[in-house]
């Protein structure tokens, strides 16, 4: 699945073409989008966009939707597809597979992916996220007038890499099934591996608590020293030191937060609400919680290490750990805020950016050629 999200383009159409790295053929790929107006659209064969809704004729529920209407065939391996996609869009997906949660679909035991855009003031952003799960390696190419911008992803068999990788972490990290993280087909070969945000769909309960004891250790360390945190925005460095059980950084307060909090860094005191110094204070002590940087050399100034520090101790995000470790050029957006990075340093997240690009190349299996 390729997400295409918040998509605005002054030109009338943005090209992307799919590069099918998959050694079969029958890949198929869907495109919804929101229209600038909220309206649901589904992106036709013909290269305009289909109403879902048309469909339903007021009927309450799930409609079924025309197949052959709504999907674009990639051919065999090595060939090139291209789509013309109309803009601008708000808010939409090309996907390959539905949801990687839910395991009752039809289509569960397929390999499928995603990849996050956004194309505002005409400047295109990509995010080859994999914050949710690995799954069908994707790379992407974006061709501009001076240069290409490259984002190698994956191996095509990162998936046994990184399944391979938590069965030996489950091995020394006192018993923590790291391994369950990993969806099997039904002959028992690894199909996907989920991200630890979604412990609880993999059945790894004791993950509810796995931040509990390095929360309490940071907390205390900041009781009696200041944590700076370096915005790099208007609020610049701020400090912030432990009063009581809470964490509190010039006019904002947090509380400590609970592993689940941690691995989704979406809920509770990292919630993605309140003023622009919370939610970059947020995003920086959430990112330094996955790396394990804070209770370091220099974790006293967060963000401020380099990724040789990253993931050097226990606790730590495993799956991050992997994602990186095996991606072909180092980056990948393993989870979320993994764009965080210290100044003058290297960012490792993948993500690319350019004003009025040219073209986007995708892809879907593994690296791209050449």
């Amino acid at each position: 699945m390729v997400a295409l999200s918040h998509l605005v383009r002054a030109a009338s159409t943005l090209t992307v073409v799919l590069y099918n790295a998959v050694p079969a053929t029958g890949v198929k790929a869907y495109l919804t989008a929101h229209q600038p107006n909220g309206a649901i659209r589904m992106l036709s064969e013909d290269g305009t966009w289909f109403d879902p809704c048309s469909t339903r004729s007021g009927a309450a529920g799930t409609q079924p939707l025309p197949a052959a209407t709504i999907t674009h065939h990639l051919i065999a391996q090595g060939s090139y597809f291209g789509l013309e996609i109309p803009v601008p869009v708000t808010s939409g997906r090309m996907y390959f597979e539905p949801s990687a949660l839910n395991m009752g679909e039809a289509s569960a035991h397929r390999s499928w992916g995603f990849m996050e855009f956004s194309y505002r003031n005409e400047l295109l952003f990509v995010n080859p996220t994999l914050v949710d799960f690995v799954g069908t390696p994707l790379s992407v190419r974006m061709e501009t007038p001076d240069r290409n911008l490259d984002a190698r992803g994956l191996p095509t068999n990162a998936v046994d890499l990184i399944c391979h990788g938590l069965a030996a972490k489950a091995k020394d990290e006192h018993g923590i099934p790291w391994h369950k993280l990993c969806v099997h087909r039904q002959d028992g070969s690894p199909l996907r591996v989920l991200s630890p945000s979604h412990y609880k769909e993999a059945d790894i309960p004791i993950l509810d608590t796995y931040w509990e004891e390095h929360v309490d250790a940071v907390w205390n360390a900041y009781r009696s020293k200041p944590l700076k945190v370096n915005t790099q925005g208007d609020h610049g460095v701020v400090p912030c030191q432990v009063h009581g059980d809470v964490l509190v950084c010039d006019s904002e307060s947090f509380a400590k937060p609970c592993s689940t909090d941690v691995f989704g860094c979406d809920s509770g005191p990292f919630a993605n609400e309140g003023s622009p110094l919370r939610r970059a204070l947020a995003s920086r002590l959430c990112a330094a919680f996955h790396r394990t940087t804070l209770l370091g050399a220099d974790g006293d100034k967060q963000p401020a290490v380099g990724v040789e520090r990253y993931y050097t101790t226990s606790p730590s995000n495993w799956y991050s750990k992997l994602v990186h470790e095996h991606a072909i050029d180092g980056n990948g957006y393993a989870f979320p805020y993994d764009d965080i990075t210290a100044p003058g340093k290297k960012d490792r997240s993948g993500t690319l950016s350019h004003a009025n690009p040219q073209k986007l190349v995708i892809g879907v299996g593994g690296p791209l050629p050449g």
